[in-house]
């Protein structure tokens, strides 16, 4: 008869080992686990203390982006005047569409993306405002470029600031023109049947736009001139955005003041080069 004794214990001795060795494999995967929600703890601790930084470089990134659509739009209702005999757009959308030259040929005048302010989301044909004459950001502008001036002077054209200048000075009073298709004249006084300067931007009595100015309120990463509010920095024709470092391409490219009328926009259909503004 075979003993049982030694075999029962040998036994008992494998089944302990099997055990031990199920602890010390449960105990190794729960440092893991400890482990492994230790660095999600401190990935997440990363990310939270870096979002806000994330957000304000995106923010910064949509300014820039505002200003050099901003300087797209004045540029575009420089050369539409030229096409037009001084008149300004009473719409935005006309600018996209752009004009014909005197031989037919089709000039596109700006962009479709700038005809949207990137600050805020874009819903309809446009999200800026747009300024009227008689609008008192013309004025904030004018004292603000003065201001500036006196620090440091500036690449602006005299005839922006005179222009300007002519702008803010009409107070509530537009300039003459019609309900649609505005002609200005220069000659500051009152039309008949027409009401002052929407501060709306709606511009829904089809009044000539002389700017834009984004809807979105706060303080901005750059200094415009000195303003700091994003919608008190008003963009407006012959005036070059420059902002705490941001210079506008079309200085570098000379057409800061406005272009030649008739170039269009650079790189779009039926557009030359660019060439220098004449000066007068």
């Amino acid at each position: 008869m075979i003993e049982s004794g030694p075999l029962m214990n040998a036994n008992e001795q494998m089944n302990k080992n099997r055990r031990n060795a199920n602890q010390g494999q449960n105990g190794e995967r729960g440092y893991v686990l400890v482990g492994l929600m230790a660095v999600m703890m401190f990935a997440l601790i990363l990310t939270t203390a870096a979002a806000p930084t994330l957000q304000r470089e995106m923010q910064r990134e949509k300014e820039e982006e505002m200003l050099w659509r901003g300087q797209q739009v004045v540029v575009a209702i420089t050369r539409y005047r030229g096409f037009r005999g001084g008149a300004f757009p009473t719409s935005l959308k006309e600018l996209v569409e752009g004009v014909n030259d005197p031989v037919g040929r089709k000039i596109h005048l700006m962009r479709p993306s700038a005809i949207c302010d990137p600050m805020t989301p874009c819903e309809g044909e446009t999200n800026w405002r747009t300024v009227n004459p008689g609008d008192p950001l013309t004025k904030e502008l004018l004292e603000a470029i003065i201001i500036s001036q006196e620090k440091n002077r500036l690449p602006i054209n005299p005839q922006g600031i005179q222009e300007l200048a002519r702008i803010a000075q009409v107070g509530t009073v537009t300039l003459p023109g019609q309900a649609a298709d505005t002609q200005l004249d220069g000659v500051i006084g009152r039309p008949e049947n027409q009401e002052g300067g929407s501060a709306s931007g709606d511009n829904e009595q089809g009044a000539p736009i002389v700017g834009v100015v984004s809807r979105k309120s706060g303080k901005m990463f750059r200094s415009y001139y000195g303003i700091e509010e994003y919608d008190h920095a008003l963009f407006f024709p012959n005036v070059p955005v420059l902002a705490g470092g941001f210079i506008s391409p079309f200085v570098r490219l000379g057409l800061a003041v406005g272009g030649v009328p008739g170039q269009g926009v650079p790189g779009s259909a039926g557009q030359n080069s660019p060439s220098p503004p004449v000066n007068k």
